[in-house]
């Protein structure tokens, strides 16, 4: 009689093996990767479902829709009321600008689902998002960018709370999604029209990046405002060609004024000074490279690494913001609401509050405490430098009659055409409410195309702020 005991045991083991691998793909499925699947904005049921739900508004802080909803049918569809001065906020469909970054909030998912108003409702409902920025200086940075490219930030240093994104050029989110043909222009534009610049445009910054340099040297004590350099226009500093934007050179002059009349030589001597450890810790402590946490994607900022022979001359380099150093406009705005802030260094956020439609908050937010970058004596002191830049400097354009503004210029090198223009600012000096940073693309020196946008903002938000 034959055995089939060895048979069984093989069709056993096989059974087994097949149990294990279901519950393993199962398991995988709908327990570890679930909550990916559910947020990809190609699933069709995600879309279906989330379709079905009245979704919530965005509104500005001071109460302007800027993204809505239609019924059509059994479905919501978004809508734009204020067209392309937001674009780069919310987006122009589920997958983009802040209708991908706020899914949950405004379709009540996940920690915001709120089931017993659904039920009183009768039908489910998403949540109001209201966010930070004032929608008033948020139209006039898209009208003073119109026809440019770059970006325009601002920031409530005391805060963290971000007052205006804009991105140039804007785009019209109806029109991007009309036709297949619409929305191949708008992808292959060479004028990138999709990219937001104000988080994930990275450039040189230039002489804006001077307010780093001094801050880290002042606070380690390794100079003063009173300080002596010597230029004379073009010289070597370790092994790193320096060219000072005055031909002849400056002769002596001290840090203020290497500041206020951007010496290229002055910085970069400072940052030998400073040298390549301590640059690295100042850069880690005031988080100059983080990326932005806004629910908006954004890059992380880059800069040479140091090591090996060239260290000393990228040090040179990065000094006075040229070399590899690349920032987004958000992270020069950061940097100098830190200034601004008695050197805390706050991240920046979006999102003032998240509200049922009943109007029961669930989140309320405010920006992240990241730890002192500077002393407040050091602070203090790279303020007054760029006080000086306004009042006697490069920054004059800048300047207002009835308030004292702090602020830097900057050029930066752009392989393509004329340097990028920067300008940072923030005021009242004396008790900083407001700050600003702008570039323009191709735009040539910060004070001739920067400088005067920075001042309009600058000026609508102090007299909202008063």
């Amino acid at each position: 009689m034959a055995d089939f005991r060895a048979p069984i045991r093989n069709l056993m083991r096989l059974s087994l093996v097949g149990f294990a691998a279901i519950i393993l793909l199962l398991t995988w499925w709908q327990v570890i990767v679930a909550d990916r699947l559910n947020a990809d904005p190609n699933n069709r049921r995600q879309i279906e479902q989330t379709g079905r739900i009245e979704p919530g508004r965005l509104y500005t802080a001071d109460g302007v829709p800027i993204l809505g909803r239609t019924r059509e049918g059994a479905l919501w569809k978004t809508t734009y009321p204020e067209g392309s001065e937001f674009a780069h906020l919310t987006g122009y469909n589920a997958a983009s600008g802040l209708q991908k970054g706020l899914r949950e909030p405004l379709h009540g998912l996940g920690r915001y689902a709120s089931p017993w108003e659904d039920l009183l409702r009768g039908e489910p409902a998403g949540n109001d998002v209201v966010l930070t920025i004032n929608s008033a200086a948020q139209k006039l940075a898209t009208a003073e960018m119109a026809g440019r490219r770059g970006a325009v930030v601002a920031l409530d240093p005391r805060t963290g709370a971000v007052l205006a994104l804009v991105s140039a050029p804007a785009y019209d989110p109806v029109r991007v999604l009309s036709t297949q043909e619409e929305y191949n222009l708008f992808r292959f534009d060479p004028q990138s029209p999709e990219l937001d610049r104000a988080v994930n445009g990275l450039y040189a910054p230039g002489s804006v990046f001077k307010i780093f340099t001094a801050a880290a040297a002042l606070d380690l004590k390794i100079a003063t405002p009173e300080t002596v350099f010597t230029c004379q226009g073009t010289e070597r500093v370790a092994r790193a060609r320096v060219v000072c934007r005055v031909s002849g050179g400056h002769g002596k002059l001290d840090l203020d004024k290497a500041m206020w009349d951007s010496c290229n030589i002055a910085f970069a001597k400072l940052g030998q000074e400073i040298g390549v450890e301590n640059f690295i810790k100042y850069v880690k402590q005031m988080h100059l490279l983080d990326e932005a946490d806004l629910a908006l994607p954004s890059a992380r900022g880059r800069m040479y690494d140091f090591r090996g022979f060239k260290g000393e001359v990228a040090l040179s380099e990065a000094s006075f913001g040229q070399g590899a150093t690349l920032l987004s406009p958000l992270q020069i705005a950061r940097l100098t609401a830190t200034i601004a802030n008695e050197g805390r260094v706050l991240q920046p956020y979006l999102v003032s509050q998240v509200r049922t439609p009943r109007k029961r908050v669930l989140m309320q937010g405010e920006g992240k405490d990241l730890g002192q970058g500077i002393s407040p004596e050091a602070a203090e002191q790279v303020k007054g430098m760029m006080v000086d830049v306004v009042e006697k400097g490069t920054g004059r354009a800048a300047a207002l009659s009835l308030t004292t503004v702090a602020g830097k210029t900057g050029s930066a090198e752009n392989p393509q055409g004329p340097p990028h223009a920067w300008f940072t600012c923030f005021a009242p000096a004396e008790a900083p409410r407001v700050v600003v940073t702008v570039i323009v693309e191709g735009g040539g020196s910060g004070s001739g195309s920067a400088a005067p946008i920075a001042r309009h903002v600058l000026a609508l938000l102090l007299e909202k702020a008063q």
